[in-house]
């Protein structure tokens, strides 16, 4: 009898063991799956914030680009417009004198030289310094002329009206510079030229007056 009652007790500890150990697992795997519902609520609200945020700077991003887009279109069409140029300047009196004073450079220049290589009362020196001159003359009055065609023509240069009419000012003054220089070049070569002609004159009259006396 007392070994059956040891045997009964033994059981019910064991059984009483198996159930404390079962709620206890139990217990844990509740806990455990609240804390996972809490996680996953957490995790739920997080990723709705960070759409959100996401979303806001994607349509703030977009909002600075279409500003940017639009600015820049503003710009362009400003800069566009400053590219055509008013008729007005075109048909301005300096801009056909300008190109007016080019022909005379050109036609100084070469008529010069042609007509002192001619006369031969310039040293080859004197000739080849005569040219390198006009050269330059010739080259910078046609940058002026390319320069003058480039302001007066659409699509070219995107300028005020204003800053085309200082420039045009600008060019006119060079390209008059030049005229008037050559002019003078030419003529005090031609000058130089006559010079020593009277002077071979003034020997050959001499040397026959000479010869007659």
């Amino acid at each position: 009898m007392r070994t059956i009652l040891i045997i009964l007790a033994m059981i019910f500890i064991n059984t009483s063991l198996q159930a404390q150990t079962f709620k206890e697992w139990f217990r844990q795997k509740k806990t455990q799956k609240k804390y996972l519902i809490e996680q996953i609520a957490q995790l739920k609200i997080y990723l709705e914030l960070i759409e959100k945020g996401y979303k806001i700077a994607k349509e703030g991003l977009t909002m600075i680009g279409d500003l940017k887009r639009g600015e820049f279109k503003l710009h362009k069409n400003y800069f566009d417009s400053l590219k055509v140029v008013n008729p007005k300047i075109a048909g301005l009196p300096k801009v056909k004198w300008i190109g007016t004073f080019y022909g005379e450079v050109k036609s100084v220049c070469s008529s010069c030289i042609s007509k002192l290589g001619q006369s031969g009362y310039l040293t080859n020196d004197e000739l080849a310094y005569l040219r390198s001159v006009f050269d330059r003359v010739t080259a910078d009055s046609d940058q002026i002329q390319a320069a003058v065609k480039e302001i007066t023509s659409d699509g070219n240069l995107a300028m005020t009206d204003n800053e085309r009419l200082k420039r045009i000012d600008g060019l006119y003054d060079q390209i008059l510079f030049n005229y008037t220089f050559s002019k003078a070049f030419c003529n005090e070569s031609a000058v130089l030229a006559a010079a020593r002609m009277k002077e071979k004159e003034d020997v050959v009259t001499g040397r026959q007056l000479n010869g007659a006396n």
